[in-house]
């Protein structure tokens, strides 16, 4: 019952009411860009809080992925990348590999850098 009234469930409720709101009540093909902007930060701002609370709630299950700061970024950029190109018609089945290939790169190489940096201030 406290879980109900914690913080995370509020701003679930209230992305998914400004969600409903904002797309329920606008037009694309009628609306300038800068609400299809903000539309698509509702949408990362979205993703982010459903990547990071199912990374939470798996982090109960495999305890490593609660020390992994940079993993919800990185998947959140993932797939806001992939859903910007295929907005605009560019997505084409090389990026589907490609993006996420370079994601874990990039993840893969600030991962290793934040843990070199520790290692070398002890």
């Amino acid at each position: 019952m406290s879980y109900v009234r914690s913080r995370p469930v509020w701003l679930g409720i209230g992305l998914i009411i400004t969600n409903g709101l904002f797309f329920g009540l606008t037009n694309p093909n009628r609306v300038p860009s800068i609400f299809l902007m903000v539309g698509f930060a509702l949408i990362l701002m979205t993703l982010y809080w459903l990547v990071y609370n199912l990374q939470k709630m798996t982090a109960f299950y495999i305890p490593w992925l609660s020390r992994q700061k940079y993993l919800t970024v990185s998947i959140v950029v993932c797939l806001g990348m992939l859903l910007a190109l295929q907005s605009i018609g560019q997505l084409t089945t090389r990026d589907t590999l490609l993006v996420p290939l370079a994601t874990l790169v990039i993840y893969a190489y600030t991962s290793y850098g934040r843990k070199s940096t520790l290692a070398a201030n002890k």
